[in-house]
């Protein structure tokens, strides 16, 4: 069952905020060149009584530095410009003057010209490689992504296509009399049409939410019927194993969105179906504790390598064990779906072998009879 209506509890949900700074525009890295000068101005102007106007020199070119790392090379010669020019006019005997009256302040003044040109010239080279590195990485990574996203397509597209392209031609020449040939052609179109399916539904899953278009529409659900409805939904693909439920007695109607967490349990009584010995039951557990609703689906399956318990929530992972088929999107879509609800999925190794997939979700609750008294 699923129910609409106005939340009964109210409790706050954790939300997830980005944080990232974005990179200077021109513009502005020259104003903070400037800025950055006159308050390192500033302080050397507080500092001269105790250090002496040769030291000023040093913070000068420490100021050239740290503008090497964070501005471009502009900017950079900027700074190691103006503070050359602060540094004679206010601080070089005789002050106030663009004069330089002894002979050691003039190469003094020279050298550090030179120095606070040359290192901010490197520094800016050295953030330029830098930059060009992580975009060649970039870009090696997107082609490795593009070259396996092709590979997997070609396959699982390929593979049920002339399955069934081969059933057709065959039904098509099939006597009408054979009804168990008809049937084992009819299924053999039926199960690669499911397969297609499956690849065009994550293929379009992964699309929304790289594109941030997801966003959980919550309604009161049974978090019973959910989890039968997850596994009925997968029946075929487990070829036809047991699905074991342990449930808690007093699980409560919880705000989610039914559609997108249904799909994340089944795309983990999925994997669950491709690891689990065909004796063996694939699990599911869920219980309700502290404002948490906690799901695990669990197989006897050879378990998780040491390294790779967030390596399969990659995009194209699947493990060395694993059977062929499959885009490898499954976990990943199935993270993405319990993170748009601000919750968690992890993956651990079982005692005695296998892999437990938890998912926790914050969630508000209620009852069925206080949903019924207020419809």
């Amino acid at each position: 069952m699923r129910y609409t209506g106005r939340v009964l509890e109210s409790s706050s949900s954790p939300e997830t905020a980005g944080a990232g700074g974005a990179a200077f525009s021109r513009p502005n890295e020259y104003i903070a060149a400037i800025a950055g000068v006159a308050a390192l101005t500033v302080g050397c102007w507080l500092l001269t009584p105790l250090t002496g106007y040769g030291a000023i020199s040093l913070i000068y070119l420490l100021g050239v530095l740290l503008a090497g790392v964070f501005l471009s090379r502009g900017p950079v010669l900027l700074v190691a410009a103006l503070s050359s020019l602060a540094w004679n006019f206010l601080f070089i005997p005789p002050r106030f003057t663009l004069h330089i009256a002894k002979l050691e302040d003039t190469l003094t003044f020279a050298t550090y010209f030179i120095i606070a040109i040359i290192v901010g010239g490197l520094t800016a080279q050295l953030k330029a490689r830098e930059h060009l590195a992580a975009q060649v990485q970039l870009a090696q990574e997107s082609e490795r992504l593009r070259k396996t996203l092709l590979d997997c397509i070609s396959h699982e597209l390929k593979t049920p296509l002339a399955a069934i392209a081969a059933a057709s031609q065959a039904l098509a020449h099939v006597s009408s009399a054979d009804v168990r040939a008809q049937e084992e052609l009819v299924r053999e179109i039926r199960d690669g049409s499911h397969r297609l399916h499956r690849v065009v539904n994550n293929l379009l899953d992964m699309s929304r939410l790289e594109s941030g278009v997801i966003r959980p529409n919550r309604e009161w659900c049974d978090v019973r019927e959910l989890l039968q409805s997850a596994a009925e939904s997968e029946r075929e693909s487990i070829d036809g194993r047991d699905v074991r439920f342990t449930l808690a007695e007093n699980l409560p109607l919880a705000l989610l969105d039914h559609s997108l967490i249904e799909q994340a349990v089944a795309k983990l009584i999925a994997n669950a179906g491709t690891h689990t010995p065909s004796a063996l039951p694939v699990e599911i557990e869920a219980d309700y504790d502290d404002g948490e609703l906690r799901i695990a689906v669990s197989d006897r399956g050879p378990g998780l390598p040491p390294d790779a318990a967030e390596r399969v929530f990659e995009k194209f992972y699947r493990g060395d064990q694993r059977k062929a088929g499959g885009l490898g999107l499954g976990l990943s879509i199935a993270r993405g779906f319990v993170e748009a609800h601000g919750g968690r999925l992890l993956a651990h190794r079982r005692d005695g072998g296998g892999t437990r997939f938890a998912i926790t979700l914050p969630v508000q609750v209620t009852d069925a009879q206080a949903i019924e008294h207020v419809l």
